[in-house]
């Protein structure tokens, strides 16, 4: 089917125009579509969803569009423009928020946000806090919606107990004879095991509370004004699923305030950037600080070291096991990003005093 056969059984309206391909994100296929609507051109996001990814597509979008409607709604009660601040996925002409192409494949439309952009990365303290701050909204929006109503989309993504198992089982079978040449890497990770699974093992005793979490919490999916730089809508809700809010906390400190990408082969350049962890902290919890529990305030930091621990045990399980999951590059890149991670982790737990005092003060 063409693009435009796909987009006839949208329930959007209008006459098609043109496509064009957007060359961005490592998982889905998407296109900026054309279409003239009552005499003026109006723009969406057309997207494949990666079934090799996401093993049900019909579950993931449930969840985006409980989410979405939900969010939308609180949106409106604190006089935000929501076609700005919220995805809308149009239905298609059968009343499904998707459509299944005559290869099986699903696609699902969104109304694109004008005079939006994206920063993969940044140095800008003004644009990281707008990232926090845009997370911290899009979660608090999201207090008093129960996780329960969500599909668990992908099984144990954030289990760091089960995650280190699957490490174990690598190291075990070894099927490619690679961990004598990582055993610095694998002593050193599993030095860190007790104290990376802590969080797990408080969820598990029903200690913290299962929020509705987005789960990939990169600077890269918040929208940005483009003239302004406002934040706007909180983008890629494919992983929004229960989960803690350490975890979301976490993954965006180990992104966004890493000074440098997370797999730089420069190790001795790899710290956290003080500026950039404050102005994150200061935009989040701004957002989400009187909604938190105390145990979870007190969990926020351990959620940056849990994070990074668990992504090196899947870098390295990987590379244990022939690099069959993440894309790399070259020979070991799985590696380095191990590196990398744990050298983020060494340095989190020689600063933790620092960023718990940088913590406090928006707590």
């Amino acid at each position: 089917m063409t693009i435009q056969e796909i987009c006839s059984l949208f329930d959007i309206g209008g006459q098609y125009i043109d496509c064009s391909e957007l060359g961005i994100g490592n998982i889905n296929s998407t296109y900026i579509i054309d279409f003239i609507r009552d005499g003026e051109q109006k723009q969406f996001c057309l997207q494949r969803i990666n079934k090799n990814a996401f093993k049900n597509p019909e579950q993931v979008m449930d969840n985006i569009v409980k989410v979405t409607n939900y969010v939308r709604e609180k949106t409106i009660q604190k006089g935000l423009p929501s076609k700005r601040f919220v995805l809308r996925a149009f239905n298609a002409l059968d009343g499904k928020p998707f459509v299944v192409d005559d290869n099986g494949d699903y696609w699902r439309c969104y109304r694109y946000i004008r005079n939006s952009v994206t920063y993969d990365s940044t140095n800008d303290l003004n644009i990281i806090e707008n990232v926090g701050k845009a997370f911290g909204r899009f979660q608090n929006c999201l207090d008093g919606f129960s996780a329960s109503e969500l599909y668990i989309t992908i099984p144990n993504f954030h289990n760091t107990i089960k995650r280190f198992e699957d490490f174990h089982k690598a190291i075990e079978e070894d099927p490619f004879d690679r961990a004598k040449k990582v055993k610095v890497e694998i002593e050193k990770l599993l030095s860190f095991e007790e104290r990376a699974t802590k969080l797990q093992r408080l969820c598990d005793s029903g200690d913290l509370p299962i929020r509705v979490t987005h789960n990939d919490t990169k600077c890269n999916n918040v929208s940005f004004d483009k003239d302004t730089n406002e934040a706007l809508a909180v983008l890629d809700l494919d992983t929004v699923m229960p989960g803690l809010i350490a975890h979301d906390y976490g993954d965006a400190i180990r992104f966004i305030a890493n000074a440098v990408v997370e797999d730089c082969p420069d190790i001795s350049k790899v710290k956290i950037d003080f500026n950039k962890y404050e102005a994150f902290t200061k935009g989040f919890l701004g957002e989400v600080n009187k909604s938190l529990t105390e145990l979870e305030k007190q969990t926020l930091n351990l959620g940056v070291f849990t994070i990074t621990v668990e992504l090196a045990t899947r870098f390295l399980a990987d590379y244990l096991n022939g690099d069959k999951y993440f894309k790399v590059k070259y020979p070991g890149h799985n590696v380095f990003r191990t590196k990398n991670q744990i050298a983020l982790a060494e340095d989190f737990i020689k600063q933790e005093e620092k960023l718990n005092e940088i913590l406090k003060k928006y707590l």
